[in-house]
């Protein structure tokens, strides 16, 4: 597949998600929620942006580069670091609307890193480097998503990690 058409298919990921958490803003009533999906689809916007200036770009001297290609999303690391903050700040009751949407954008989440992760694998210099930066940010928007769906859905876990373990006392 050429960069181009890589592109592009990374701008169907893209749209569709972003469009996910704009409607997402319209639906969720609680602030909190309304201010991480209006920041998940900025990000999706920009990588839109990024997409689309890219393609243009890539047709007209062959190369693009990554270093406009950012996120305002945590590392997983820094999630874990601050955990119990970030906790204090989840309302207690989720209502059922968040956590379809959280579902649903966890799915689009991982089926776009897995996209990335695809197209990093079969690709080499510019376009590779780039991947490789969306596979980053997207695995962020992943965690993320994960865990504001862990914590509405009480289940124990926090980003795949059981947050209570009774047979080894923590």
């Amino acid at each position: 597949m050429d960069s181009i058409a890589i592109f592009k298919t990374a701008l169907e990921y893209e749209k569709k998600i972003r469009d996910l958490y704009a409607t997402a803003i319209s639906i969720i009533d609680d602030d909190r929620g309304k201010v991480i999906f209006e920041t998940l689809a900025n990000e999706e916007q920009s990588h839109i942006d990024f997409l689309e200036h890219s393609i243009e770009t890539l047709k007209n001297n062959g190369s693009v580069s990554y270093e406009q290609l950012n996120t305002s999303i945590p590392d997983t690391e820094v999630i874990l670091k601050n955990i119990e903050s970030m906790k204090i700040k989840i309302p207690e009751h989720m209502l059922g609307d968040i956590k379809r949407v959280l579902s649903s954008a966890l799915k689009l989440e991982i089926e776009t890193t897995e996209y990335y992760q695809k197209a990093f694998d079969s690709t080499e210099g510019d376009i590779k480097a780039v991947m490789g930066k969306f596979v980053d940010i997207e695995q962020r928007h992943t965690d993320v998503v994960r865990f504001e769906l862990d914590y509405a859905s009480k289940s124990g876990f926090w980003l795949d990690f059981p947050e209570k373990n009774m047979e080894l006392g923590w």
